[in-house]
């Protein structure tokens, strides 16, 4: 975990590294969350991003070693240049970055039900900001963006 939080601790962009964590663990800024279920990382984020007052969170996962400032920094700035209220960049499995608003938590966090929703943090925020076109109102939403991005 120490390799990560360097990593992510060298990104320009990043302003605080917090662990959002069901157990203490010595000298990290660890936001502890016992009472929860350690399989709800969804409330954890919510909670330690609630309590850290962050407008924007970049989700880097503990097994993610080889993860570079460099990509997190990319993944920041491309969120931050267009009006994706979500944004994943994952070129290989174990340098994925997520960058999200923290509305866009809080309306996962509300309207997530299922265990792997919980367990998982952005299935939802992925579902919502679909671009894909495989059906009929995916077709619709795609229509949509097209017209405001012109």
């Amino acid at each position: 975990m120490q390799h990560v939080i360097d990593n992510v601790s060298r990104a320009k962009w990043v302003d605080e590294v917090v662990v959002a964590s069901p157990h203490k663990i010595p000298d990290y800024k660890v936001e502890v969350w016992e009472d929860l279920d350690e399989n709800d990382l969804l409330t954890r984020y919510y909670l330690s991003a609630k309590v850290n007052e962050a407008d924007v969170i970049v989700r880097i996962t503990s097994d993610c070693p080889f993860i570079d400032s460099n990509i997190i920094d990319m993944a920041i700035t491309y969120y931050f240049k267009t009006s994706f209220p979500y944004v994943c960049f994952a070129p290989v499995d174990g340098l994925d970055v997520e960058v999200f608003s923290f509305r866009l938590l809080e309306e996962a966090w509300y309207n997530s039900k299922g265990e792997y929703d919980k367990e998982h943090v952005t299935p939802y925020m992925k579902r919502k900001t679909k671009l894909s076109i495989d059906t009929k109102e995916d077709l619709r939403k795609a229509r949509q963006w097209y017209e405001f991005l012109r």
